[in-house]
């Protein structure tokens, strides 16, 4: 009876399709700006008890196959996102429903959710919508502009490629890896030597799942809960096209601790659309440098006095984290590592950066015609003025770490710095939502040129920023402050960029 049932089981999933794509619920009408998911379904091995799923690479082509025949979309951003997809699968092996969670929590990663599936769904050939932990392949897409081509000019569909670099382990014993100054390194001389043939989408630091020699499979479509011993990663994302004689580096901007914490009270760390604004200056100094894109990451905390942004490895258990702002950049080989501006060019425009998030409240679907919506404001149109127009620069998905009661709304969430995400019996204190954010230029007059709040409120406009430290690509600066009179006086300690 049992091997029957196995038997069964075995060939239904052999029916199965290897890659789910959530295309469904893109506008119809007047779509400019949306995104398409891609992700792996994994088959339960009964002779090794263990999931096997494809590799991520042939995600990237599958995906590269749905836009050749799709015909019509440009790539605006590619990204990697841990996600639990359900599906619904009948005898004959046929998907008949779909979707990801909005949310969930560590509490999932229970026996029932044991190598990431409630296998049992499979095994009993059980109706019910089977869950798999996986990492979906999200493409950021828009249209095509038909102004530019016609039935003799067809538009080139983007082909979409990414290599992984890892940091190269030095101590085994006290799990001490590279930094990520030297895995950039390695990244830029690729570009040199023309091994990235393209543009240049998006470098994306993702955490990996490391095993007990800490080894990463990177290739791997499933995810891996957030706990345990964690490699980052570097995943560059790149169309294949002309190859630009540039090189990359990363900027990244860390919340300033505000005040102090207590067993009661958590501390106050400047929250993220304060930091925006740091980075929007420090773009609008170095005109030299090309926007890229732009990452929220979690770091842990382990002072309030410095935050090392440069690890590439963390053992996830208890404890605070901290999110900062990367963005990666480009700028031409010729210019000096610190970045002045050019003798003999005009120097472009300020850049004036601002982000939107869209929380994710009740489906993917609802997310994407806000998007879409706020995509059809007249300052996006062609045919808006140039001093009033905006230039979308990027997008991501990022969590939002909220309590079950919801005493704070989720886009208030969103904007805060400090995460306490784990507790001490390493679960998820927190339930966790996704928000995606959108990244533009607004120019000048799209400014109110009023400073916001280091907590997130308003300042009056005559309120002045907090200067931005800039140092060289071979400075490292240490982090946050750790708030109070002693803080406020020590600037070696109060520098909330560092250049890599």
């Amino acid at each position: 009876m049992k091997n029957r049932l196995q038997g069964r089981a075995t060939e239904k999933q052999s029916k199965m399709c290897n890659i789910v794509v959530f295309d469904e619920d893109i506008p119809k009408k007047d779509c400019r700006l949306t995104f398409v998911d891609f992700a792996p379904t994994l088959k339960y091995d009964f002779d090794t008890s263990e999931l096997d799923s494809i590799s991520f690479s042939e995600v990237v082509n599958y995906a590269n196959g749905w836009l050749k025949q799709q015909d019509c979309w440009d790539v605006v951003n590619c990204e990697t996102i841990a996600a639990i997809i359900t599906i619904t699968v009948d005898e004959r092996g046929v998907i008949t429903w779909k979707d990801i969670l909005k949310t969930y929590t560590i509490s999932e990663d229970t026996q029932e959710y044991k190598d990431n599936v409630r296998t049992w769904h499979v095994v009993r050939l059980c109706r019910d919508p089977v869950d798999y932990r996986v990492l979906l392949y999200r493409l950021w897409i828009r249209p095509f502009d038909p102004r530019d081509y016609n039935e003799k000019v067809r538009p080139i569909i983007p082909v979409l490629q990414y290599r992984d670099f890892e940091p190269k382990l030095l101590d085994k014993n006290n799990h001490q890896f590279e930094s990520i100054d030297d895995v950039m390194k390695r990244l830029n001389q690729a570009i040199n030597q023309e091994e990235l043939n393209g543009k240049i989408l998006n470098i994306q630091t993702l955490a990996f799942r490391a095993d007990n020699q800490w080894q990463v499979n990177t290739e791997t479509s499933q995810s891996r809960p957030w706990i345990g011993k964690i490699v980052y990663v570097l995943r560059v994302y790149y169309a294949l096209g002309p190859i630009f004689d540039e090189e990359v580096g990363f900027a990244d901007f860390i919340p300033q601790c505000l005040s102090g914490g207590s067993i009661f009270k958590r501390p106050k760390f400047e929250s993220q659309q304060f930091i925006l604004e740091k980075a929007s200056k420090w773009l609008s100094d170095n005109p030299e440098i090309n926007f890229c894109s732009a990452v929220s990451m979690d770091v842990k905390l382990k002072s309030m006095v410095s935050i090392d942004t440069k690890q590439m490895s963390a053992i996830r258990e208890t404890g605070d984290y901290i999110r900062i702002l990367r963005l990666a950049y480009t700028k031409p080989r010729d210019v000096p590592a610190d970045i002045p501006e050019s003798a003999t060019l005009p120097p472009p425009p300020p850049v004036y950066l601002e982000s939107r998030p869209f929380v994710l409240h009740k489906s993917y679907s609802e997310v994407k015609r806000s998007v879409n919506e706020f995509m059809n404001r007249q300052e996006w149109s062609s045919q808006a003025p140039d001093r009033y127009k905006w230039s979308l620069f990027s997008c991501e998905t990022v969590p939002v770490f909220s309590s079950n009661s919801l005493k704070q709304s989720l886009e208030t969430n969103s904007d805060q710095s400090f995460q306490a995400i784990l507790s001490s019996s390493r679960s998820i204190n927190r339930s966790e939502y996704f928000a995606v954010k959108i990244y533009f230029d607004v120019g000048y007059y799209g400014v109110d040129h009023q400073l916001p709040d280091k907590q997130g409120s308003q300042a009056p406009a005559a309120a002045a920023a907090p200067a931005v430290d800039t140092p060289t690509s071979t400075t490292s600066a240490d982090g946050v402050g750790s708030g109070g009179d002693d803080a406020s006086n020590d600037n070696d300690k109060r520098k909330s960029c560092t250049i890599m």
